[in-house]
């Protein structure tokens, strides 16, 4: 973990970020909160981004625990659960979002002095200062580059990668744009107690356009069925098809399960008087 904030922290210093010192030591604190909490909830590793915007530092934990983060009320001296809240403190920006791998946390930690941001840009272009595309370059000078799609919610561009390091950025390309699901009381017994509102059915367009499988190169939909549970891979026929088993469904659940409920309730009711106002220890009705 040291190691890692350490790393962090060197990476945004090499691009001669405008950090005051104090700015510095939020994003190794903060960076090593996210990492903490992704490697203690998922129990395996977790994979790091970190980016300049053009305005601020952006830091993503990506691991395979579909739980969305929630913060806690309490105080920032806490040990149980104060990590959300000294993100929501000390950073600019922060939130995640789901992945097909589990999720995604991010925070965003912004320069004191603003208008240092041009010396900035020396060492680390402003993405989309080129629209349409994005470019990483690599400490021997060379330079990738490819479409930036205009839906797509991040840029992968790059300065100062290590050439070795080059293939493992491109596999990790994802150009994506997410859309919202229904909200749905939802109980997840190994993440928190109870019933929570949560997305249905939300998901993402997608592009992997250096992934190994031809078909996800091109947009593809992903819908998370639920917490942690995904149909990958939907071309627009695949959409289409989803969209109408959907549309079945809630035909089937309004026009055959929702007056079945209604008739069973009404036989409950008749030959069962009494059971919602029981109590379990009263025991069963009708016995003597």
């Amino acid at each position: 973990m040291p190691e890692a904030r350490r790393k962090i922290a060197a990476l945004v210093r090499s691009w001669g970020v405008p950090f005051a010192e104090e700015a510095y030591e939020d994003l190794e604190l903060l960076s090593t909160e996210l990492i903490t909490n992704a490697i203690h909830y998922s129990r395996a590793p977790c994979a790091v981004a970190v980016r300049w915007t053009g305005v601020r530092v952006r830091v993503e934990v990506t691991d395979s625990d579909p739980a969305r983060p929630r913060p806690r009320h309490g105080s920032v001296d806490a040990e149980d659960g104060r990590g959300l809240i000294l993100v929501e403190a000390l950073s600019a920006a922060w939130g995640s979002s789901p992945d097909p791998a589990g999720k995604v946390v991010w925070f965003e930690v912004g320069p004191d002095d603003h208008h240092s941001l041009a010396a900035a840009s020396r060492h680390q272009p402003q993405p989309w200062s080129t629209p349409g595309l994005w470019r990483i370059t690599t400490t021997d000078g060379s330079a990738t580059s490819g479409y930036l799609p205009a839906w797509a919610e991040d840029d992968p561009s790059e300065v100062g990668v290590p050439s070795d390091q080059l293939p493992s950025r491109l596999a990790h390309i994802n150009h994506r744009n997410f859309f919202e699901g229904l909200m749905m009381p939802i109980v997840a017994p190994d993440h928190w107690d109870g019933a929570e509102e949560d997305a249905v059915l939300e998901g993402s367009i997608d592009c992997d356009p250096y992934d190994e499988d031809p078909h996800l190169r091109v947009p593809v939909v992903n819908l998370q069925v639920c917490v942690g549970r995904w149909i990958l891979g939907l071309d627009p026929p695949g959409v289409a098809e989803a969209a109408a088993k959907l549309r079945a469904h809630a035909n089937f659940l309004d026009e055959k399960v929702r007056p079945a409920l209604i008739a069973a309730r009404e036989d409950w009711a008749a030959h069962q008087p009494s059971a919602q106002h029981r109590s379990p220890a009263s025991g069963p009705a009708g016995r003597t």
